[in-house]
C-alpha cells in the first residue's frame, strides 16, 4: 500500500507503467512511452526510437538533433511510442477496437493522432503536452469522440 493506504487510481496505474516503459526509449531527444489497454487489461506497451532490428539511435545518426520539436519529422529514423504500441497488439493479433484506452507519456503528434483515432481508441490519457496548439489536431478530436484526458 502506498502512504496513504488508498489505491492509486487505475488511470495513474497504468501512466506510471507508461513512464516506466519510457525508460527503455533509444531516442536521445525525448523519451517516450506507451501502454494499450482494452477494459482494463494491458494489450502491448511500447517506446519510442529506431525500428526493430536496426541501430539504436545515437548524437552520431541523428539529423534532428540540434532541430526544434517537430522540425521535419520527416527526418526521424524513429518510432513513436504509440505507433509502436499499436504495431505490436497487431502482431501478436490482439483485436484493439472496443473499450481501448491509449496511455503515453507525450500527447501524440499529428501522424500518430491519425492512427489512433483509425485504430478505434475510445480514451487517450496523456501526461505532458506537445504541440497543443495545433488547430488541426484539435478539429480531429472533436470530430473523432476520443476521450481526452491529461493527468497531472
Amino acid at each position: 500500500m502506498n502512504k496513504s493506504n488508498q489505491r492509486i487510481s487505475k488511470d495513474n496505474y497504468f501512466m506510471k507503467i507508461a513512464e516506466v516503459v519510457s525508460m527503455r526509449s533509444t531516442c536521445i531527444k525525448r523519451n517516450v512511452g506507451a501502454v494499450l489497454v482494452k477494459d482494463n487489461h494491458i494489450l502491448s506497451t511500447a517506446y519510442n526510437g529506431a525500428p526493430s532490428g536496426l541501430p539504436h539511435c545515437t548524437p552520431d545518426i541523428c539529423v534532428r538533433k540540434y532541430l526544434k520539436p517537430g522540425d521535419k519529422p520527416e527526418l526521424c529514423r524513429g518510432v513513436h511510442a504509440e505507433i509502436n504500441c499499436i504495431i505490436q497488439a497487431a502482431l501478436h493479433g490482439t483485436a484493439i477496437e472496443g473499450n481501448t484506452s491509449l496511455y503515453t507519456t507525450t500527447f501524440p503528434c499529428m501522424s500518430c493522432l491519425k492512427l489512433i483515432i483509425n485504430a478505434k481508441i475510445k480514451r487517450l490519457i496523456y501526461k505532458e503536452g506537445y504541440n497543443m496548439e495545433n488547430i488541426v489536431k484539435a478539429d480531429l478530436l472533436k470530430g473523432s469522440n476520443i476521450e481526452v484526458i491529461k493527468l497531472s
